[in-house]
């Protein structure tokens, strides 16, 4: 007579279905709205990239089209996405939103810079590259800040804690 126990396996198991099932239920509720929000910004924040350089250095211009295309990308996530209404909360939803696109801001800068060495910022293939680094930035934190977002846009907020406040 043996006696089976469940194995660890099929505990870890578990808890990855679970994890999964978590991730693709999010995805599919919310991912969706995510990546048609970051597509717009892509086309705002891209098309703005473009434009401004023929005004000023690469650098500058994404400076000033990063500063232009996250607002409304901002309102757009909190709404569209996360379906908040509304005052914001300063440090739950504007700071988190506006670290990460500090973080691609800086990160995006930085691979300007390199790209701008090795192509003529006023060619056509300057400007792609340029916007390719730009993209390719954004693009390392975007799925991260999904999910950062995702779990700070639903921290309840009761009385005590209003959005004035902080």
């Amino acid at each position: 007579m043996s006696s089976h126990t469940p194995a660890a396996p099929a505990a870890a198991h578990d808890a990855e279905a679970g994890i999964v099932g978590y991730v693709l239920t999010l995805v599919r509720t919310k991912g969706l709205k995510y990546i048609g929000v970051s597509v717009v910004n892509v086309l705002v924040g891209g098309g703005l990239l473009v434009l401004f350089q023929h005004w000023m250095d690469a650098v500058e211009a994404n400076l000033v089209a990063v500063g232009i295309s996250a607002v409304p990308a901002y309102y757009m996530n909190r709404a569209w996405v996360w379906g908040k209404r509304g005052k914001s909360h300063w440090k739950k939803e504007v700071l988190p939103f506006w670290v990460f696109t500090a973080a691609g801001l800086v990160m995006s800068t930085l691979f300007i810079h390199v790209a701008e060495d090795h192509f003529d910022r006023t060619t056509t293939e300057g400007k792609l590259a340029i916007l390719f680094v730009q993209l390719f930035a954004f693009g390392v934190l975007w799925v991260v800040r999904f999910f950062v977002l995702d779990k700070l846009f639903h921290v309840e907020v009761f009385e005590d804690d209003t959005p004035d406040e902080d």
